[in-house]
């Protein structure tokens, strides 16, 4: 039982310092809208995730004071707390096996921040502001389905099918730096086994750097120019969820230099790759 308090208190006090999530608006026109249809689901997921957390940790402070009878769920639920591992129901999206409650939590509490930050962006600018908003990737419910949430927005803007788009990626040396109409900012990526200076990639010893703001951008294969077509000296990186490597995102197409330029094999071999979450 102290056991059990003692994650509680720990969980309390990061939990105690974030309001509730809040909610997007939704009209006739913005449900028309792929990405406001995307922030919306994550939205609500983690509106729902943090309130059931909140009335679980209530209950266990009850229940540990005997002034509530402990369910079957509230016993399941004290028995992983007491081993530090994450709660069978709180479970509701992707995270690596073995990680404790503790991490589970702090990554969680950044998660809610952001949602916070996307429901203040809406309120504030409107939901054509979704489109703009620099979104850290590896702290997305599901990331997968923004990426798929850009490409419909960019096919559905342009009246392009989905099959022709291409995803262009610039890291960018200038956090200033505008957006197009078809390009999307993202934070919090992580270049591991190689460096990336103006926008090309140069294998290095150093394990990870933190990539700046990333720019992913759709182009139609009709009409990118011939500095957006896939040439000799790029290279394919996976993007993984997570440290784990074991939930493949997506790929981008990267301009190389120095050793091992234009070389697919030197890069698969030194396992360089981007990760969009330290998790794991």
């Amino acid at each position: 039982m102290h056991i059990i308090l003692g994650y509680f208190s720990y969980v309390i006090v990061i939990l105690k310092f974030l309001q509730a999530v809040g909610a997007l608006k939704r009209t006739a026109d913005n449900i028309k809208d792929p990405l406001f249809r995307f922030f919306e689901r994550e939205v609500n997921l983690g509106a729902r995730l943090l309130q059931d957390i909140r009335q679980d940790l209530q209950d266990v402070m009850l229940i540990c004071q005997a002034d509530k009878k402990p369910t079957n769920h509230h016993r399941s639920m004290m028995a992983d707390l007491s081993r530090g591992i994450i709660p069978q129901s709180w479970r509701r999206y992707t995270v690596p096996q073995g990680i404790t409650v503790i991490q589970w939590i702090t990554d969680f509490s950044l998660r809610v921040k952001q949602l916070q930050a996307i429901v203040q962006t809406t309120q504030q600018g409107g939901t054509k502001e979704l489109k703009n908003f620099n979104v850290w990737l590896g702290g997305l419910f599901i990331p997968e389905a923004y990426i798929t949430a850009t490409r419909q927005y960019v096919a559905q803007a342009n009246s392009w099918s989905l099959e022709e788009l291409y995803l262009d990626v610039r890291v960018l040396d200038n956090a200033g730096e505008s957006m197009d109409a078809c390009s999307f900012s993202v934070k919090g990526l992580k270049l591991q086994g190689a460096t990336c200076k103006k926008n090309k990639l140069q294998l290095s010893t150093t394990i990870s750097t933190e990539l700046p703001v990333t720019l992913l951008r759709w182009i139609s294969v009709y009409t990118r120019t011939d500095a957006d077509k896939v040439v000799a000296g790029k290279v394919t990186l996976p993007v993984y969820l997570n440290a784990t490597r074991s939930h493949l995102l997506f790929t981008l197409d990267f301009d190389t230099e120095g050793e091992g330029s234009g070389k697919d094999h030197s890069f698969y071999e030194r396992g360089v790759a981007i990760i969009s979450s330290d998790l794991g």
